[in-house]
């Protein structure tokens, strides 16, 4: 995970509370999709890497509020890569290298009129080269609301494993990801324009074996809040 990154997105959230907001609380009951417009990956293990270019992506997420501060969460991105170079990957084309589904339980806590912290736990879905783990998964983040904008930032982690196996051992997923949502909205309850960005990772054990996946995007959106 690049610590730069983080901190930059970090700056930018409690930056941009300091503007002059509205009144209303951010909402958590929400839909939305994403289109990845740009991104790239890197595969390494055992001192060799290897990039992979974006074909296309997609990404889906939402939220349900349950009284005044319980939720529920979830989000869902599939990624296709072209392997040109050979990772073990020659000649797949749209490969599910490192999609993620999450589905979680969680609250939201009111730090100012316009700032919520939230924190979610729930279902982890990973995969690796069409290997899908599953475990837990913990989501914690924090959401700002403040004139025409509101800003998302987000970390999302699991601990997940595969039903498959290799010589004696089981595959591990662990995946991390550190995201940045910025919702423009142009008229009152009309959809929102969303730019989102997220750097992340997928450390897998297969074996005695470590992979390192390393990918980063950009994304376009709409979201509709309820």
């Amino acid at each position: 995970m690049n610590k730069k990154i983080a901190s930059l997105a970090f700056a930018t959230l409690m930056g941009a509370t300091g503007q002059h907001a509205f009144a209303d609380a951010p909402s958590f009951n929400y839909v939305q999709f994403d289109y990845v417009v740009s991104g790239d990956s890197e595969v390494s293990s055992g001192g060799v890497s290897d990039s992979l270019d974006l074909q296309r992506g997609f990404g889906l997420q939402g939220g349900f509020e349950i009284g005044d501060y319980v939720m529920v969460l979830g989000r869902h991105l599939s990624l296709d890569y072209d392997d040109d170079q050979g990772f073990g990957l020659t000649g797949v084309e749209n490969t599910a290298l490192n999609d993620m589904t999450f589905i979680g339980v969680g609250a939201h806590f009111p730090l100012a009129d316009v700032v919520d912290l939230y924190g979610a736990v729930g279902f982890s879905r990973p995969t690796l080269v069409a290997m899908a783990g599953e475990g837990y998964g913990l989501e914690v983040g924090a959401r700002a609301n403040f004139d025409m904008v509101t800003a998302s930032l987000w970390y999302n982690m699991g601990d997940t494993e595969t039903d498959a196996s290799v010589g004696s051992g089981s595959v591990d997923i662990d995946p991390e990801l550190l995201g940045l949502d910025v919702a423009i909205s142009f008229a009152p309850d009309a959809p929102e324009l969303v730019l989102g960005y997220v750097d992340a990772t997928h450390e897998a054990e297969i074996g005695t074996t470590k992979v390192d996946v390393d990918y980063d995007h950009f994304s376009i959106g709409v979201r509709k809040s309820f």
